[in-house]
């Protein structure tokens, strides 16, 4: 739960040919004459008000579940010594306002605040004996305020270090910094006098660990803005040089948009030596208080020095050419040692990766070697200390070792949809690597990847391994959780119908290894946990291996006595160099599918294969699909019996190899068999239940739901390219921009801002769209039969039995809801009836993984307090992109 950081230092930022008078109005707004300025124009408040604790499940704010909105709001709701509240977490079940005295600092170009929360009132052992960690998380507001002594507005960066949530004045701030990257701060303007602040502290234990007795450690800070573009510290991502050259192609630079007005970065060059090493090809668009980053192509055969220079050129509306310049370090390595490569991730922004190609001396049959992939755990730079001096005892080991990303600290969504899409891309860069550094030792063999993790690196693997077991060379886990609904249950979510709960969890159960296990069948696997280890205790490896035992599964295990979470070589202990060396070391993998085996399928795009056999649609997205398959080994050939549940549709991949593939394919009660031998061809189920070979030539049209557009919500982070979000007016140009920032913070992702006249253009480009409305007008669906849309006093929905319901529109209530766009594309759209629907609806855009959102919910105003319990509808559309059978309807 430390972080470490190694990032390139950012050296000088000299803003030239750019006047005051330019941009003065953007900083300052005069409203009596300024007078002197004070040698310290802003100060938080030292005495801050405390409302809490009140109850809060894992993840579960994602939803609202704010119980301070069933008295209207924080906003609403004043310090009072009689004012009473309800939570079942105090003695007498309720909590009354408290002062909390607060460390603050102030400088002649901001302020911050440091808050410490603790609740010793409440019995918190007592609860952990009760309800484990869980009993750990909780809950408060805090209301202070910030001081704006000048006499005119002042436009500020607002950083919220371990904050999801807070209002400050009328304006609300969903997504902040719950785990202090400090990449995406907040714009906000600052009126002369208190500004009040309204903070929403929530104790995570993932996060803030699961001492007693539980606190919680948040800051605020705010720098005045002096420039109308910022380059964010420590935000620039370069290669390391490698003989004198930069190692890879990509480089980026975040910068931070501190006007009212929209910026064009027009021109971004790096020059070393007084030559131009790389160049942004395309200008770049930011809207008014977002930050993006620049991508950087760089010239791989130029020579460079000890440090680039950037010169940036941009113009805001209405104004001339502005140029920034600045520099930055570069790192020096050699080709054998570890250093940084960049690439692109598939959602278009540049992402690094830690790599040390093997001993040259180091040999196989083929020439080539494996990767061997570690994952970091959360809060862990994969450039820092602790990650890149994790296998220094393993010098000798004949792979290619990769240390990736996950595009963040906390590996973007924990190694799910969108880190495990930075972890491939990371590995298909190393045949680039080799090709433009010239290296001259052994190949790299990328069919077949070993995977080794620690701690949520560890949970990483066991997705990884239990997803794409044919991509899988072996697995080790050393101090791993099992699943993040087991590392800190969600007991303490608000109640809600079964259906709607189970709906949730259906949505989540993709990330539920514990039910995976029998993917893992085969799969060369290795435990490691430190016996006395309190941050993952070692229950999660014991279960684990519990479960693979009955799944017929034996696996490496070793429980080291009183070693706790971490330890110096926790990566190269003696059983795991043996598990490493002895996988790494076969000459030949031969694979050959056993007589019996069987494949659980998640709803998911990032199942993979098993044996070759890949499910492309589930029958219904309302449970997983279940094949269990049986061999009868003839003379001369191979009949494949398949057993099938909740299955749609299937093929067999022939890029995967194995020294028994299907001649002959019987699946169910068919009387008859299909001919595999030499046909790539995919096998679907009739409405009558048959079992046939597709004969349409391509079946992937835009009423299929099929591919990257798998999955439940989520799956809208599978984007070929930045994200497209759509505004439909300046009301809900706010919500765009936090969804740009969201996305920036938490995943590393670039957006595209456009306005509801460029949406046709939005459409078109490549990446994922997310469309953001108000009111009663939503663009029509791309699929003309598309089950949910907007009336104009209703919004409708049309059930799997051709039913259709109308909801009437009411105060307070907002919607999400998936729609396909061709080539596996996805369109998010995020309504609201009104702003405080709205509000709700945009909450439920990716921030936190684990929350559970499906593909469609339809919140009343109740959600703001109750959470999920206050939707209304909520589901999954099909195969077909109709309402699943369970989906909880009116």
């Amino acid at each position: 739960m430390m972080r470490f950081w190694c990032w390139h230092k950012l050296l000088l930022v000299v803003c030239i040919w750019c006047t005051v008078p330019t941009f003065a109005h953007d900083f300052q707004q005069p409203l009596s004459g300024e007078g002197l300025r004070p040698a310290e124009p802003l100060g938080f408040q030292r005495q801050w008000d405390v409302l809490g604790p009140f109850r809060i499940g894992t993840r579960e704010a994602v939803w609202g579940a704010d119980p301070i909105e069933r008295y209207g709001g924080i906003r609403h709701v004043k310090p009072a010594a009689e004012g009473t509240f309800h939570s079942p977490l105090t003695r007498n079940a309720t909590v009354q306002w408290t002062r909390l005295s607060c460390n603050t600092s102030s400088y002649s170009n901001g302020s911050s605040v440091e808050l410490n929360l603790d609740f010793n009132e409440v019995d918190w052992d007592f609860a952990q004996k009760i309800y484990g960690w869980s009993a750990f998380q909780y809950q408060a507001w805090v209301k202070g305020g910030i001081l704006n002594q000048d006499a005119f507005v002042r436009k500020v960066a607002l950083f919220t270090d371990n904050i999801l949530e807070l209002w400050v004045n009328d304006m609300h701030i969903f997504g902040g910094d719950f785990f202090d990257f400090g990449d995406a701060p907040v714009m906000i303007d600052l009126r002369p006098g208190t500004n009040e602040i309204n903070l929403r502290l929530i104790r995570e234990v993932r996060s803030m660990g699961g001492a007693s007795p539980p606190t919680i450690q948040a800051s605020v800070r705010v720098e005045l803005a002096s420039r109308p573009l910022e380059v964010l510290d420590n935000s620039i991502i370069l290669p390391d040089v490698v003989k004198g050259r930069l190692c890879s192609r990509y480089g980026s630079v975040t910068v931070r948009n501190q006007i009212d007005r929209w910026i064009t970065v027009r021109q971004l060059i790096a020059v070393s030596d007084g030559e131009i090493v790389g160049v942004m090809y395309q200008e770049t668009l930011l809207a008014p208080g977002q930050s993006r980053q620049l991508k950087l192509t760089f010239d791989d055969a130029a020579k460079v020095n000890q440090s680039l220079d950037f010169a940036l050129t941009y113009s805001a509306s209405g104004t001339k050419l502005q140029k920034m310049i600045f520099a930055a370090q570069l790192e020096h390595s050699g080709s054998s040692l570890l250093h940084k490569i960049t690439f692109l991730h598939p959602g278009g922004a540049v992402s690094y990766a830690m790599l040390r190609p093997p001993p040259v001396s180091a040999t196989s049959s083929q020439g080539r070697v494996p990767v061997l992939m570690a994952l970091h755990g959360a809060g862990v730079e994969a450039s820092g200390f602790l990650a890149r001096h994790s296998f220094d005892d393993a010098l000798d080991l004949p792979a290619w070792l990769l240390i990736p990303t996950g595009m963040s600290q906390w590996s973007g969504d924990d190694w799910h949809t969108w880190g495990f899409l930075d972890a491939g891309a990371a590995a298909a860069a190393i045949p680039v690597w080799i090709r433009d550094n010239h290296w001259k030792g052994p190949d790299v063999k990328l069919n077949k990847i070993l995977v080794a993790g620690h701690s949520n690196g560890g949970q990483g693997t066991w997705h990884f391994a239990s997803h794409q077991p044919d991509s899988i060379l072996g697995a080790v886990v050393a101090s791993g959780y099992s699943s993040i609904e087991t590392y800190v249950p969600y007991v303490m979510w608000n109640e809600g119908d079964a259906l709607q709960s189970a709906i949730l969890s259906i949505a989540r159960s993709s990330f539920r290894h514990e039910v995976l296990v029998e993917n893992l069948a085969d799969v060369p696997i290795s435990q490691q946990h430190g016996s006395s280890d309190d941050n993952v205790p070692a229950y999660h490896c014991r279960l684990m291996k519990s479960l693979l035992a009955q799944s017929g599964q034996v696996t490496q295990y070793s429980e080291i006595p009183n070693q706790g979470h971490w330890f110096e070589g926790v990566m190269t202990t003696i059983p795991l160099m043996s598990f490493y060396t002895g996988l790494l070391n076969i000459s030949h993998h031969s694979i050959i599918a056993p007589e019996s085996f069987t494949v659980v399928v998640p709803n998911s795009h990032g199942m993979g294969s098993k044996y070759s056999f890949v499910v492309d649609q589930l029958s219904t997205p309302d449970r997983m699909g279940r094949v269990l398959i049986t061999i009868d080994e003839q003379s001369s050939s191979s009949r494949w019996h398949l057993r099938t549940e909740n299955i749609h549709r299937f093929h067999f991949d022939p890029t995967v190899q194995i020294d028994n593939p299907p001649h002959q394919i019987f699946i169910d009660d068919l009387p008859h068999s299909f001919d595999a031998v030499g046909k790539v061809q995919s096998f679907v189920k009739a409405a009558n239940g048959v079992w046939g070979i597709e004969v349409a030539l391509e079946w992937k049209h835009l009423d299929r739901r099929y591919g990257r557009q798998r999955g439940a919500l989520e799956a809208i982070l599978r984007s070929s390219g930045p994200f497209e979000v759509v505004y439909d007016s300046n009301n809900t140009l706010p919500m765009a921009v936090q969804t740009s920032r969201n996305f920036l913070q938490y995943f590393g992702a670039d957006t595209n801002i456009v306005p509801i006249s460029q949406y046709e253009d939005a459409l078109e480009r490549g990446g994922n769209v997310i469309t953001i409305c108000l009111g009663a007008s939503v663009p029509g669906a791309r699929l003309p039969r598309h089950p949910i849309h907007l009336a104009r006093t209703q919004i409708m929905i049309t059930a799997r039995d051709g039913k259709t319901v109308g909801l009437p529109l009411k105060q307070g209530m907002g919607a999400v809801w998936l729609r396909p766009l061709p080539n596996e594309r996805l369109e998010l759209v995020v309504w609201g009836h009104d702003e405080i629907g709205l509000r709700q609806a945009t909450r439920l855009i990716p921030t936190l993984t684990g929350a559970g959102v499906p593909d469609f919910v339809i919140l009343s105003n109740d959600a703001r307090w109750k959470g999920h319990g206050g939707a209304v509808a909520m589901g999954f559309f099909d195969h077909n992109w109709k309402i699943s059978a369970a989906s909880y309807l009116p």
